[in-house]
């Protein structure tokens, strides 16, 4: 038994569990994940349910196997038997269902959890709003690429609420999504008024690259460049507004210009190697349209150039000499 977990230990006997669940979190920001847990077992024999759900949000987000993919679901079911009011809970227990892949009983768990908001225990108060909360369901969808859905979302959380930055950009992404490019670009504008912000700067580039204003698209896909090092999990925002580039480049006639994006993209993928199906498709794309323009363009490949290759004679010659040198110092006793 560590010393955190003793002290925890005597911080329970003397009935100060909160501050027993403050060691807790300051051993797991240590990453000292055995007494945290052990921690956090120690206050769930207590029937302390913060330790319950604290658990469990552990498996949710930071468990690199989330117990097996439960993502801490039996957690939340055990926290909601004995506090089935808990709107906290309820949300998080939505997460693990969408977590695996269930979507639809995820937005189960979320219109439950805005049908208790009214009778929601007193004893627990709800970390999310009621509009925090409709806000976080448009996220699911979005999240689920239900763009249809989460748009019908956006237009009920307008009317009740009003609009805000972030329903102003998810409103333009959804519109973007559902062909509305022209509409989407009123919200998007509006959007990066209040925030600039590198979701804005792709989506208003894909509006624009479908009603072929191709110049407009190749600025505002510039616009998203200076984000990289901040999104570099996000493979699939970075290699969108990159190859987009590269094909508005293609449209407007500079296939040098291309030949740069395509290479950064390409490069890019390489790094990753297994593709997911959608980023792959883009892989393929950029390296045929590079093929295409290398072998009927007359375009200079600089990064290709960068790499010297000596001529065969001086190869040969290379070769020969390193030869002569063996059988020298072979014949000197070496």
């Amino acid at each position: 038994m560590s010393d955190a977990t003793v002290k925890a230990k005597q911080y329970i006997e003397e009935g100060n569990l909160k501050e027993a669940l403050k060691l807790a979190r300051k051993r797991h920001g240590k990453d000292d994940v055995e007494s945290y847990l052990s921690i956090l077992d120690l206050l769930i024999n207590e029937n302390h349910l913060p330790a319950l759900e604290e658990k469990g949000m552990y498996y949710q987000y930071y468990d690199e196997t989330h117990d097996n993919g439960d993502y801490g679901e039996k957690y939340f079911d055990e926290y909601l038997e004995k506090q089935p009011k808990s709107i906290n809970v309820i949300c998080d227990k939505a997460m693990s269902r969408f977590n695996k892949g269930d979507i639809d009983e995820s937005l189960k768990y979320m219109d439950e959890a805005l049908d208790k908001y009214k009778t929601y225990s007193k004893i627990e108060e709800p970390r999310l709003s009621k509009k925090e909360l409709h806000m976080a369901r448009i996220e699911l969808l979005i999240k689920a690429k239900r763009y249809d859905d989460a748009l019908r979302n956006l237009n009920n959380y307008e009317n009740q609420f009003g609009s805000t930055q972030k329903s102003d950009l998810y409103k333009g992404q959804m519109l973007q999504k559902t062909g509305k490019n022209k509409e989407a670009l009123e919200y998007l504008d509006k959007s990066l008024k209040e925030e600039a912000t590198v979701n804005a700067f792709n989506a208003k580039g894909d509006a624009l690259y479908e009603l072929k204003q191709y110049d407009e698209a190749l600025k505002a896909y510039n616009e998203c460049i200076p984000y990289e090092n901040k999104i570099q999990d996000d493979l699939e925002l970075i290699a969108n507004f990159n190859y987009k580039a590269a094909f508005c480049c293609v449209k407007l006639g500079d296939d040098q210009k291309a030949i740069q994006y395509l290479n950064k993209t390409i490069n890019m993928l390489n790094e990753h190697g297994r593709l997911p199906k959608d980023i792959e498709a883009i892989y393929q794309k950029c390296s045929f349209e590079k093929d295409r323009i290398m072998r009927h363009g007359d375009i200079e490949d600089k990064e290709f150039k960068q790499t010297k290759f000596l001529p065969a004679k001086y190869a040969l010659i290379g070769l020969a000499i390193i030869l002569v040198l063996y059988f020298i110092l072979k014949m000197q006793g070496y």
